[in-house]
């Protein structure tokens, strides 16, 4: 079984990284650049996974994350941050983020978090 996971993330080298990474390991990825495209191709794919970087243009991650909730509430959201306080987290959480990643990240830990989510969304 294939599994589609969405990369949002406004830094190309971030996003590019992310998806080589997951396709490397057998992951269908996407991306997109900011929360609009982001959620647009949220809705047409219906990802099971989605990587939303909070600080973006045009929709930040938070805004992002509301909509997706309630366009595409069976996906698994995990936030990314490389500034994030710890009131920005909390708020990620309470919306329904499954998870909150802090940049730079492991990308063994991704990984990791990655298999746990996957294999309890089954």
């Amino acid at each position: 079984m294939v599994t589609q996971i969405l990369v949002v993330d406004d830094e190309e080298a971030i996003r590019e990284l992310l998806i080589s990474f997951l396709q490397e390991h057998g992951y269908e990825t996407a991306g997109a650049e900011d929360g609009e495209q982001g959620l647009e191709m949220a809705r047409r794919l219906k990802p099971r996974v989605i990587l939303l970087d909070v600080a973006m243009p045009r929709m930040d991650g938070i805004e992002a994350l509301r909509a997706l909730r309630q366009e595409v509430p069976q996906a698994t959201v995990i936030m990314l941050s490389g500034h994030a306080d710890h009131d920005t987290a909390l708020r990620a959480l309470e919306l329904g983020a499954h998870d909150f990643i802090e940049k730079p990240f492991d990308l063994a830990y991704l990984e990791k978090v990655l298999i746990v989510k996957l294999a309890l969304s089954r």
